[in-house]
């Protein structure tokens, strides 16, 4: 039990009776100012606060100027979880004063009034400190004016007494005053005092005579500082009131007796109960807090309350210097502060495997490489030299493109043979065009391994017999010195083709033909190598212990080493290696390739190598068009008549750098950069003086009669006006070994299906893939003294206990991360009475009638009131011809009209899953209507299951601003204090959109319980970063603050979408917007903030080893977390399974705390991130991964279809390249911008 002073207890009372009232005045401001609670001043409530063993609460409030609002449950009943009373907080007794025994009880108006002088007083002081004395902000305002003295209506207080003690009988008084100013009534205040007197007016002093009473008060916050001062200070007329209420009272006067105390009025006895000495006991219901605090706050709530103008977002942005020192600030990569404890042990088999090192050389020799075009050839070369900075030619912007043509090391064979030089140029042959002076660009990364690998072979003898490995750019390592003198080697005349015989010179040209480019022989390169750095290995055991030893050298040395063998033999994508002898047919002219994956990692105390399956897709070596019709929805070339815009922008975007091969002479592949805006049979050409189509071209010149002129050709020329080749599509073969990166929904269906194996089944695999690949007679791994474990490693793991899930009327324990909706009403249901239908599918009204009224009756028994059971339907049959945004906005204008408030939703029934009318009916609600759409697959309205019912109403009850459910159990560090929970993410454009924008998009929790978010987009210049944080992050701090009246405290980011190699560029630039953010809002304003990672895109596995720790499908099961053994025990990172696989084997979440200024432990952290999983919204599972960042992954994924393209810019000719439109980003609607539009 622990022992307060009277003043704690003051405090105490007045945080246990916290209520939040909303006050309007006469003068039309409006405000909120909480009783009690941390950061706020009590000005009181309407309604009956009581330190008795009585006392009431209710769910709605009238405030004395007659505005109804709710009341928010008090600290005591969220704590409880029922509505019982906070009366009996606290009893303060005092030791005798002047011979008379204790007043035993203190009721909680005089504890409120305590608490509020105080925090007077504070303010007095700090207005001071400011210069501005509270008097001269409110002496011309206020005044006090008691309108009405009345006997009270009812009793409310007993009084108790001793045992043959004479009763006090309770006389009460209800007191009203106004507080008025130059703009009217500011405060209206109501008091009820009882006081108990007896026969002859005196409080008898038994063991137990109280001396209670009730204050009711209503202040409000008004727009301007002055007049919120003024309602602030009204509260300290409370004690005043009190006094005259017991002066009115009959023989109200309290005297002293032989046994009694003295106490004139209500003012000596509150001050008789806070003498030097008075103590309180806490009791089991309610935590005492430290009454210096208390105060603390009380002042400091008032001042801050100054700043309220930039909370509520009426002050506007406030101006950041970028030289502000705040926003210089280095943010380092934080320490792991300890394992979590939570949870009963398992053990897993992972899909590390040992690497060992006991043969390894003291030190590994790193050399920079320089790969050049021989000087007689680079004058004439697109490319300069290569370097560190070289991106893959798979990667970028067009300018790259043109360097197709040497991408795989072969020179034009037009050239060495002597023929003519193009198929089609744009320009009129008979004139020789000016060659243009171009920068030097670096060589494609596929071309410089091979000069590497091609210098290795010519010039063996001089490494000594030395393995040396490269990554294919600039890096070389060996396992010793090479013999050169000064460390430092350069190779002339290195060809990548290797030897061929010289062809014959080309004919002398006819006359009027252009000049062809002199004859230059097999194309060869200068290699230049030099010694760079010494490497040793010891750093790596020097780190398990030091974690501020640079281990990065060693570990890319020893992963080059590992991988060298692997690049050589097969085709490398990124980290993965692929085999194209196992392949499997997809639509489309794609095929999926099956490979593994391999990187070298450092672990808890030694050096693992993670391998696992991998697969993609890519292109078969077909005819290109194979690629064309589905690119064009069409079914064979005869039904293509004409391209739109649109499709020809598609189709360009489609065959982006796809490489293709001529069918009609031996030619060597060539890139794709465009296609022509007109057909074959219609794009006109002047060859040596003569103008013919390209169709006539063909004919004449290679006797081939096209069977589809009447499609476009593509491009493999340059991207250049003036310098295009057109080839006819159905002249084109797809070069084999190319990866597709441009996948649709079906393709990831089916290669989800492909892929997807068992637990089991998946961990044979990969022990299959460790043994073809062949470590153990790797002479690369050898001469760098590396040993591969031929068998999984195992480590420790614990499973944390899920969370209860509540709702409105009952709550349950998830099993196996799942429960369902059957029985349960939600938290919050919203109310949809204004709503109407889209028809756009073959569908039958009666059909979709019966799905209306099943889905009414699922919303009923779920808590979401649907009102109008008759919506308003719109039927695509009733519009012949009309698109579906157009049946949208019918239906909106219908719903404005009916006389049932504003449109809520719109339900659009569309025909199939097509991602093209989705995301037209997403764009047309959310930018352009400003309301939730709900589409249904017209399959599912015909057999309107109760579950997909269900499902749907889970849904439209967020978007609505519901609330489906809550979790029982507090949250670490969310429920003890205001937390913010962000989630970000950057959605990047796939391969082959060419100069599409990325979209960042930046999410926000707006309750203790993290159940609902609002959402930010925007649109940006691809970056891995999000360029308009600062401006995101401030519109939800705002957002939160109007949603809770709380600044928050603390801020938890969860960010997705980040390599590993960006960890620290991606913290520094985002802490910085954070800290950016807070002083756009407020000066001094600078909550404690947790960066954590959020990873998907990994390559662990883990299987039980014991059955009995894996669920009925053999995998993991929720809650399962592993945060020793195969992670750095440096690092405060863990892997977490927070979901039920669906199919195939689960996979894990892998977290990275990378700062941490709240200091949370790992316990909190992995609990923390467990449970969010439970809070989201759109289903009854837990989630693989962080709510937050889930829900910034779909509003990402939503506002890409805010996109819309504009003009594409073609060429003189008129041309589509795929890399020129225009994206035009539309805003999301201002009504939608609190809504969960998104989920």
């Amino acid at each position: 039990m622990t022992t307060r002073t009277a003043r704690e207890a003051a405090a105490v009372v007045a945080q246990a009776t916290a209520t939040s009232v909303e006050v309007t005045t006469s003068a039309g401001s409006k405000g909120t100012i909480n009783a009690g609670s941390k950061g706020t001043i009590n000005a009181g409530s309407k309604g009956t606060i009581n330190a008795g063993s009585k006392g009431t609460t209710s769910e709605e409030v009238t405030t004395s100027v007659g505005v109804t609002t709710p009341v928010a449950p008090t600290m005591a009943e969220r704590r409880r979880g029922t509505m019982t009373t906070v009366a009996a907080a606290a009893g303060v007794t005092a030791p005798d004063l002047g011979g008379t025994k204790a007043v035993e009880e203190i009721t909680a108006p005089v504890a409120t009034m305590i608490a509020v002088e105080e925090g007077l007083m504070a303010l007095e002081a700090a207005m001071e400190a400011r210069g501005t004395m509270i008097e001269e902000v409110t002496g011309d305002l206020l005044r006090m004016e008691v309108t009405e003295v009345r006997p009270a209506t009812t009793v409310v207080v007993d009084t108790t007494r001793a045992e043959e003690e004479e009763v006090a009988t309770p006389v009460e008084a209800e007191v009203e005053a106004t507080m008025t100013g130059p703009v009217g009534t500011l405060v209206a205040v109501t008091m009820t005092a009882h006081v108990a007197d007896t026969a002859d007016g005196t409080i008898v002093d038994t063991e137990a005579a109280p001396v209670q009473a009730e204050v009711e008060t209503a202040a409000m916050v008004g727009a301007a500082p002055a007049e919120m001062i003024a309602a602030i200070a009204a509260v300290v007329t409370v004690e005043e009131i009190a006094a005259t209420a017991a002066e009115e009272t009959e023989e109200g006067t309290v005297e002293e007796t032989e046994e009694g105390i003295v106490a004139t009025d209500a003012a000596t006895i509150v001050e008789a109960a806070t003498a030097e000495g008075a103590i309180v006991e806490e009791t089991e219901d309610m935590a005492v807090e430290d009454v210096a605090a208390a105060v603390e706050e009380v002042a400091v709530a008032v001042v801050e309350s100054l700043d309220l103008d930039e909370w509520i977002g009426r002050a506007g942005v406030r101006e950041v210097s970028a030289e502000d020192p705040d926003l210089q600030q280095e943010f380092l990569i934080c320490r792991r502060p300890g394992l979590g404890r939570g949870g009963k042990s398992a053990q897993m088999q992972v899909n590390y495997f040992n690497v060992s090192l006991d043969a390894a050389p003291p030190e590994i020799f790193k050399y920079h490489v320089d790969v050049e075009r021989s000087p007689d050839l680079a004058a004439d070369s697109k490319y300069g030299p290569s370097g560190a900075d070289q991106k893959d030619e798979t990667m970028g912007d067009d300018p790259k493109q043109e360097g197709k043509d040497e991408k795989e090391g072969k020179e034009d064979k037009d050239e060495k043979e002597g023929k003519e030089d193009k198929d089609v140029e744009m320009s009129d042959v008979s004139a020789a065009p000016k060659r243009e002076q171009r920068p030097e660009r670096p060589l494609p990364r596929s071309l410089v391994r091979n000069v590497i690998n091609a210098a290795l072979r010519q010039y063996e003898a001089e490494f000594g017999g030395i393995r040396v490995v490269h990554d294919g750019m600039s890096a070389m390592f060996a396992p010793a010195v090479l013999p050169w003198e000064s460390h430092s080697k350069t190779f002339v005349d290195v060809n990548p083709d290797g030897p061929s015989p010289t062809p014959p010179p080309p004919p002398r040209p006819a006359a009027g033909d252009a000049p062809r480019r002199p004859f230059r022989g097999p194309r060869t390169f200068v290699v230049k190598i030099k010694l760079a750095e010494t490497i040793s290995t010891h750093s790596l055991k020097d780190y398990y212990s030091n974690p501020d030893v640079n281990v990065m050298p060693v570990l890319q040395a020893l992963d080059v080493a590992a991988r060298h063998l692997g690049a050589q033999r097969l085709i490398t994508v990124g980290r993965n290696f692929f085999s194209m002898k196992k392949t499997f047919p997809l639509k489309g002219g794609k095929e999926l390739c099956w490979g593994y994956h391999q990187a070298i990692r450092v672990a808890d105390g030694k050096l693992l190598m993670n391998v696992d399956q991998a697969a993609t897709v890519f292109y078969a070596p077909k005819e290109l068009m194979e690629l064309v019709l589905p690119a064009l929805n069409a079914r064979s070339a005869n039904d293509i008549r004409s391209l739109s815009d649109r499709d020809a922008r598609n189709l360009a975007r489609a065959l982006r750098k796809i490489e293709v091969v001529p069918t009609h002479r031996k030619d060597r592949k060539r890139a794709i950069f465009g296609i022509s805006a007109q057909p074959a049979n219609e794009t006109i050409q002047t060859i040596k003086g003569e103008s013919m189509s390209v169709a006539d071209y063909f004919n004449k010149r290679y006797n081939i009669n096209l069977r589809y002129p009447n499609l476009p050709l593509v491009n493999v020329g340059s991207k250049r006006p003036g310098k295009e080749n057109w080839l006819p599509i159905e002249l084109c073969e797809v070069a084999p070994g190319q990866r597709c990166a441009n996948i649709n929904d079906l393709d990831t269906a089916e290669i989800i299906r492909q892929t997807s194996q068992p637990p089991r089944a998946r961990q044979e695999t990969i022990i299959d893939q460790v043994r073809q690949a062949g470590f153990e007679n790797d002479p690369y791994l050898a001469a760098f003294g590396m040993k591969v474990e031929q068998r999984l490693e195992t480590t420790e793991a614990r499973v944390m206990d899920p969370p209860d899930v509540q709702y409105a009327n009952v709550s349950e324990r998830p099993s196996g991360g799942q429960w369902n909706l059957r029985d349960k009403r939600f938290v919050e249901g919203a109310t949809m009475r204004n709503w109407g239908v889209v028809i756009s599918a073959n569908v039958g009204e009666r059909d979709v009638q019966g799905f209306i009224r099943n889905l009414v009756d699922m919303a009923g028994k779920s808590g979401l009131t649907i009102e109008d059971s008759n919506p308003h339907m719109v039927h695509m049959d009733q519009y012949r011809g009309a698109q579906v945004e157009e049946l949208m906005k019918m239906c909106f204008k219908e719903l404005e009209a009916r006389n049932r408030g504003p449109p809520q939703l719109i339900m659009v029934i569309k025909q199939d899953k097509s991602v093209g009318s989705y995301s037209d009916i997403k764009r047309m609600s959310d930018t352009v209507l400003g309301i939730p759409s709900q589409c249904i697959v017209s399959q599912n309205v015909r057999s309107a299951k109760p579950q997909y019912c269900a499902n749907v109403c889970l849904k439209i009850n967020m978007k609505l601003s519901g609330k489906n459910s809550i979790l029982r159990e507090p949250l670490p560090l969310v429920s003890t204090a205001p937390t913010i929970i962000i989630g970000a993410d950057v959605e990047h454009p796939r391969s082959g959109m060419g100069s599409r924008p990325s979209i960042a998009s930046v999410v926000a929790s707006l309750d203790r319980y993290s159940a609902k978010y609002v959402a930010r987009v925007a649109a940006q210049k691809a970056s891995s970063d999000i360029q308009l944080l600062p401006h995101l992050l401030r519109d939800l701090f705002l957002a939160y603050y109007q949603s809770t009246n709380r600044k928050p405290e603390h801020v938890i980011y969860y960010r997705d979408g980040v390599s590993e190699g960006q960890y620290y560029d991606i913290l520094q630039t985002e802490m910085r917007a954070l800290r950016k953010a807070f002083k756009m809002i407020s000066e001094g304003y600078n909550p404690p903030v947790t960066f954590i990672i959020v990873n998907k895109r990994h390559h662990m596995r883990a299987f039980p080893a014991n059955p009995r720790d894996a669920d009925r499908k053999g995998n993991v099961v929720p809650g399962t977390v592993i945060d020793t053994g195969i992670v750095d025990s440096h690092r405060f990172d863990f892997f977490l399974y927070g979901h039920s696989g669906i199919q195939g084997t689960s996979v894990p979440c892998h977290y990275t705390v990378l700062h941490d200024e709240n200091k949370m432990s790992a316990e909190d952290v992995q609990r923390l991130t467990y449970h969010l999983g439970y809070t989201f919204a759109r289903c009854t599972r837990s989630v693989s991964f962080a709510t937050p960042a889930y829900y910034a992954h779909l509003a990402a994924g939503r506002a890409r279809f805010f996109l819309n393209e504009g003009s594409d810019g073609a060429s003189t000719v008129g041309s589509f390249n795929s890399n020129s439109s225009n994206f035009d980003f539309t805003e999301l609607h201002s009504d939608l911008k609190n809504c969960m539009f998104f989920i």
